[in-house]
C-alpha cells in the first residue's frame, strides 16, 4: 500500500520543527573540546656503550674533564663528550666531579645535550639559538643580509650581485689562477694555505690538514698549553669551531672494539676524520659494515643490501 503523500503544508510545518533540532546538533559538535594531544615520549636512558645516532636519550655519569661549553661524561661503561651549547660558554654550568643527567641527542660522535640536571637538582633547559631565522629581508635572519650586502640576491662572495647569489663569474684567467689556490671554482673554496696560516698566526702549532670542504678547512693543532685540538676555519679563514682532538682508532684497537661489541671482525680497516669502520659478521652471520667512534663506541652499523 503506497504510503500517503503529505500536503506542501504539513511538509513546510515538519520542516520548520527540525531545523532547531539540526542547528542545535551541529553547535554541540562544533563546541565539543579536541582530544588531548598524545603526550611526547620521555628520553630513553642509555649506557655510554650503547650510543650511536639517535635522538632523545638520557645519560647519567661523572663530568671527568671539561672543555669550555664540553665536558667529557663518565659511566661505567665508557666516555662520551657533551656539548651543551652557548649555555656552557659561561662557566657555571658543572665541575669536575660533578654527577649529571643529560638529555639531548647523540650524532656526529657526541651528546648534544637540551637539559640537563646537576646532582639531582632541577632541570636546566639548554636553549639553542635559531641560527635560520631572523627579522626580516634587511635583518640577520633567512632572508636578511648574505655575507657582502643585504638581500639574498645582493652582492655575492665573488663579485657585485645580481640573478646568481655568487654574482658573475671572474674572468678565465683569474679562475684559471685560482684552481690552484683553492678558489670557488675548484671543488673546496677554502685556500688551504691561507687557513693554516691563520691558526699558526693565531698561536697554534703543528698544524696538520685533516679534510677540506666547500666552505671551510679541518686541522688538528696545539695551542700554546699542548693542547691539541680538531680546529674548523671557515672560507674567510678565521677559527669557526674547535673540539679536543681525539686520536683514531688503529686497526687493532678497531678490532678489539668490534669483537668487544659482540660482532666477529672481517677487515676492511678504513679511519675518517670523525669515525673509523670495518666489515664484520653479527652474531646471526649476516654481513655488517661498523662504524666507531674514536673512543671505541658503536657509531652505526651499515647492513649490506
Amino acid at each position: 500500500m503506497p504510503a500517503p503523500k503529505l500536503s506542501l503544508k504539513r511538509r513546510l510545518a515538519l520542516a520548520a520543527l527540525a531545523a532547531p533540532v539540526l542547528a542545535g546538533s551541529g553547535l554541540a559538535f562544533a563546541q565539543a573540546p579536541a582530544a588531548p594531544a598524545p603526550a611526547t615520549a620521555t628520553a630513553a636512558p642509555v649506557k655510554v656503550n650503547e650510543l650511536r645516532d639517535m635522538n632523545a636519550i638520557r645519560l647519567e655519569g661523572r663530568v671527568a674533564e671539561l672543555f669550555g661549553n664540553r665536558f667529557v661524561l663518565e659511566d661505567a661503561t665508557g666516555r662520551t663528550l657533551v656539548e651543551t651549547g652557548p649555555r656552557g660558554d659561561r662557566g657555571d654550568l658543572v665541575e669536575v666531579g660533578d654527577t649529571v643527567s643529560v638529555e639531548g641527542a647523540f650524532r656526529g660522535g657526541e651528546v648534544h645535550a637540551e637539559g640537563i640536571s646537576v646532582g639531582g637538582g632541577e632541570r636546566i633547559a639548554l636553549e639553542r639559538p635559531r641560527l635560520d631565522r631572523g627579522p626580516g629581508r634587511e635583518g640577520p635572519g633567512r632572508d636578511g643580509p648574505g655575507r657582502e650586502g643585504p638581500g639574498r640576491d645582493g652582492p655575492g662572495r665573488e663579485g657585485p650581485g645580481g640573478p646568481g647569489r655568487d654574482g658573475p663569474r671572474p674572468p678565465h684567467e683569474e679562475r684559471a689562477g685560482r684552481e690552484d689556490r683553492g678558489g670557488w671554482w675548484d671543488s673546496s673554496s677554502v685556500d688551504k694555505n691561507a687557513a693554516a696560516e691563520a691558526l699558526t698566526d693565531a698561536g697554534y702549532k703543528d698544524v696538520t690538514l685533516q679534510d677540506a670542504k666547500r666552505h671551510h678547512a679541518e686541522f688538528t693543532a696545539t695551542d700554546a698549553s699542548g693542547q691539541r685540538w680538531s680546529v674548523k676555519v671557515d672560507e674567510d679563514n678565521a677559527i669557526a669551531e674547535r673540539e679536543p682532538y681525539v686520536a683514531p682508532l688503529d686497526e687493532t684497537g678497531a678490532k678489539s672494539a668490534v669483537e668487544r661489541l659482540g660482532y666477529t671482525y672481517v677487515g676492511g680497516y678504513e679511519a675518517h676524520p670523525r669515525h673509523v669502520e670495518t666489515e664484520a659478521k653479527d652474531k646471526s652471520g649476516r654481513d655488517v659494515t661498523v662504524e666507531l667512534n674514536f673512543d671505541g663506541t658503536l657509531r652505526k652499523e651499515r647492513f649490506a643490501s
